[in-house]
């Protein structure tokens, strides 16, 4: 049983590590301005976090299950608290090494997520700037209405 769990981990690590690359590549394309590219790549993150939820949700089942327990309580469960529970010390030692692996990906994609937020809202404001800049403040552009 506990060899399921050490498996739904590496799976949701594996996604965690393609967001992550996602997040990497959509953060150039906004340097660069490679609005096709950033398309795909909203399609594709689109398409992740729809697997990472399944996974979530296929991991939470199996917690259900195997601890016996509410879907709330699954859920809420940390793996500090699953891991004092496995008794294959193997496996134990595995999990603590996919929960180090866990946090520093969340945290390189929470920082990564900051950044790209930060280089679009500048990007919706400079091209904002050259609007106004290029319509004088009015609906004009070179003598044309918008």
């Amino acid at each position: 049983m506990e060899h399921k769990l050490l498996g739904y981990l590496q799976y949701e690590y594996q996604l965690l590590q393609e967001m992550i690359r996602l997040a990497e590549r959509q953060q150039v394309a906004l340097v660069k301005y490679h609005i096709a590219e950033l398309s795909e790549i909203t399609s594709f993150q689109e398409a992740l976090i729809k697997n990472i939820r399944e996974a979530e949700n296929k991991r939470i089942l199996y917690l259900m299950e195997w601890m016996k327990i509410s879907m709330k309580e699954a859920a809420e469960l940390q793996l500090s608290t699953i891991i004092d529970k496995i008794k294959d010390s193997q496996i134990s030692i595995e999990v603590k090494n996919i929960k180090g692996e866990l946090r520093k990906s969340i945290e390189r994609l929470y920082n990564l997520n900051a950044t790209n937020r930060l280089l679009t809202n500048r990007a919706r404001t400079n091209v904002k700037d050259i609007l106004g800049y290029i319509t004088s403040g009015g609906k004009n552009v070179c003598n044309i209405e918008i």
